[in-house]
Parts: C-alpha cells; structure tokens; sequence
C-alpha cells in the first residue's frame, strides 16, 4: 500500500479510531499480575498516540508532498539520471580586470562586518546580518570560502560566486549544514569535476507574514533588489571575488529554485547561469496576484515567452512525482529561445523533501562549473565602503 495512497490514509484514521476505543474496552479487562494489565495498558495508549501521530504526519506529508512513496522516505529513490540538453549552451564570457591586488579578505573594506561561523566542513564559513543601503531590507548573509581561497597558489585569484536561495520556510544556514553544500564543493574541487566557488547563501524570507517570492513588491519589500544589488555588493566589497557577470551564478530549491530561474532572466547582466531544484515556474507567494503585471515580470515561464531571451544558462530540476515541477520544466523547456539555455534534470521518483534536494546538488554544481566562467588570476581593487555601519548584528 502506497505511502500517499488514500487506502493507507484512510486505514489510519480507522486506526485513529479504533485503538482508544479498544484501549476503553479492554481496560478492566485484561488478564493476568498488575505488571502484565499496567504494561498492557501503557502499551494500548502509546499505540493510540502513535496512531494519532502518523495520521498527522500523513496529512502534512500528502498536503506538501514531502516523501510521494516508501522508497522515497527511506532515500532510496533509484539513479538521479542524465542532465537533458534541450537547447544550445550560453557562451562564455570573459572576467574583467579589476585592478590592483591579491587581497586578503581582511584588507577589503567591508570584511569587518562578518564574524567567522563554527562547524562547517573545509573551507571557512562567514556571517553578517545587514540592512541593504538600496533596498532597506535587513537579512542574513552567510558566505562559504573553499580552502584554495587561503592557498598561496590562489592569492591573486578572483573566485566565482554561486548564490544559494532557501525555501519558503528557510534559512540561509540550510545551505551550509543540512544540504552540505561546502562539502558537496569541496569534495568535486578535490576530484577535478568542478572548479572552486564561493558560496553565498542570502535570506530571502524577509517579512514574517508573506512570501515576497524574491521580488520588488510594489509597496512592500524590494527582495530582489536585496539579494541582486545589496548581496552582490556587499560580497563584492568584502571577499576576492570576480565582478563579471559571467562569474555569478544562483541556485535554490522549491521557493529558492523560482527565485534562481527568474532573477537570472530578469538580470541577465549580473548572472550567467541558475539552476532551480524542484521550483515552480510561476510566483505561489500571497504578495503578487495572478493577472498583474507585477506577477508576470516576476514569473519565469511569463519571461520565457513575452520577454527579449536573456543570454543566461538555466537547469531545471526535479522528479515526475513532485507535484507539477517535471511539466513545468518542460514548458520553460519548450518556451525558451537563443542565447536563453535550458537543461533539465528530472528523476523518476521522489518528492519535494531535502533527500531529492542533496540528491541534485553535485550534478548541479558540476553544471554549474561548466557554465561559469572558472577562476581567475586577474587582479583585485575594492569597492567603496558602502555597508559600513548598517545593521550589524553579532
């Protein structure tokens, strides 16, 4: 019996049912010494709370879509597959000079601002929370340094950047713990699947009461200009990374992967390349209304078909189980035109839960790798010091 199939939910609820209505009816009637009848009983109500447990584990799983099947939830979903190459891949562009340099990151001006994190796999993990100077919005900014940063070999390398979007609910941290992205980086740098990157993982859950899909609210937060302009500057000006937009790119999952595929095809001049794990190709949050035409500037597949192709490279991934995120890829498949690339990972199994999410990643940073521009031995001048002050906390 299927994990989401309505015969196990509905066998549940009778189980709901039943067991504190035979725990009533055996109570006084159960055989044999007061520790047999006391472990029995305890046994009959710890079986009703467990009941009552799954069905509520159940109802949220089916209502989300966490885990669609047994093998699923025990993270056995079967071979990832092949990324599919639907249209010509973006050409490459070139890094731009920057100047004078090879900076340690504590010589850049806005360095200071970040305190270093604890616990985290290679690499040195960095933490600020802001206020944007252009979009007002305060958030979390967690950024990763793999170890060829501090490596001799590397002081006058200008490192990519790969921004990581979170779910809606989420945390930047997610990136950097439970997905293990450092980890998944560094292990492929040390392989020679992949070149190093900086990771940087942004707040994009930034009003308590909605969902502002990564977006300008017209009257309400300007996310997108938080994590495109504030982020990227205050990146730029703190850590030796490039500035060309050929060294940016961005990946998310569920909300994070809308997030992705639009802010790439709406600033193809800042970002080359995005990869969306398991997210929608229109806006779900309660902020932006269907039929509006902020709702359809911020709506990938809207983009795709109405807008000038943008000259970005897109992956997009996900499993034919969870939800409507395989037909959706297809569409922005089919809806894209030169020099907009769109690849697609899509599995067989699995649903919209972290094992399909880490299941991903490496591919995907390895697609990654290929399509952004690798790193850089030109040199480094620093940006003015525009965070300076602004809501610093820790």
């Amino acid at each position: 019996m299927g994990l989401t199939s309505g015969g196990f939910f509905a066998l549940v609820i009778v189980g709901v049912v039943l067991l504190p209505a035979l725990t009533l009816l055996l109570w006084g009637r159960l055989p044999g010494p007061k520790a047999v009848k006391f472990g029995s009983r305890l046994g009959l109500i710890l079986m009703s709370q467990a009941m009552a447990v799954l069905l509520a584990a159940l109802w949220i799983n089916n209502s989300f879509q966490l885990y669609y099947s047994w093998s699923d939830l025990m993270g056995n979903n079967g071979a990832t597959g092949a990324i599919q190459a639907a249209t010509p891949q973006v050409v490459k562009t070139t890094i731009a000079a920057k100047g004078e340099g090879g900076a340690h990151p504590d010589s850049l001006p806005n360095f200071k601002l970040f305190t270093q994190m604890s616990g985290l796999q290679d690499g040195t993990g960095y933490q600020v929370t802001v206020t944007g100077p252009e979009s007002k919005v305060t958030g979390s900014v967690e950024v990763w340094v793999p170890p060829q940063y501090s490596e001799a070999a590397y002081k006058n390398v200008d490192f990519p950047v790969v921004e990581l979007f979170p779910g809606t609910p989420g945390t930047p941290q997610t990136w950097l713990t439970a997905m293990q992205a450092p980890l998944v980086v560094s292990r492929q740098v040390t392989a020679g699947t992949q070149h190093p990157f900086v990771l940087v993982a942004a707040s994009i859950n930034v009003d308590g009461r909605h969902d502002p899909d990564c977006s300008d609210i017209p009257g309400g937060p300007k996310v997108a200009t938080w994590l495109t302009q504030d982020v990227r500057n205050l990146v730029l000006s703190s850590f030796r990374v490039a500035a060309s937009r050929g060294a940016w790119g961005m990946m998310g999952y569920s909300e994070g992967g809308l997030c992705a595929t639009k802010l790439a095809l709406q600033y193809p001049n800042l970002y080359a390349a995005a990869v969306s794990i398991s997210g929608d190709d229109h806006p779900d949050g309660d902020l932006l209304k269907p039929g509006t035409t902020a709702y359809n500037l911020n709506s990938p597949i809207w983009l795709l078909k109405h807008r000038k192709p943008a000259n970005v490279a897109l992956l997009l991934t996900g499993t034919q189980q969870d939800s409507d995120v395989a037909s959706e890829a297809a569409a922005m498949s089919r809806a894209a035109t030169s020099p907009t690339s769109v690849d697609t990972l899509i599995s067989q199994r699995g649903g919209h839960n972290i094992g399909v999410w880490k299941s991903v990643e490496p591919p995907s940073f390895v697609w990654l790798s290929q399509h952004l521009t690798g790193s850089s031995t030109t040199t480094y001048s620093a940006l003015p010091e525009m965070f300076s002050g602004v809501g610093l906390d820790g």
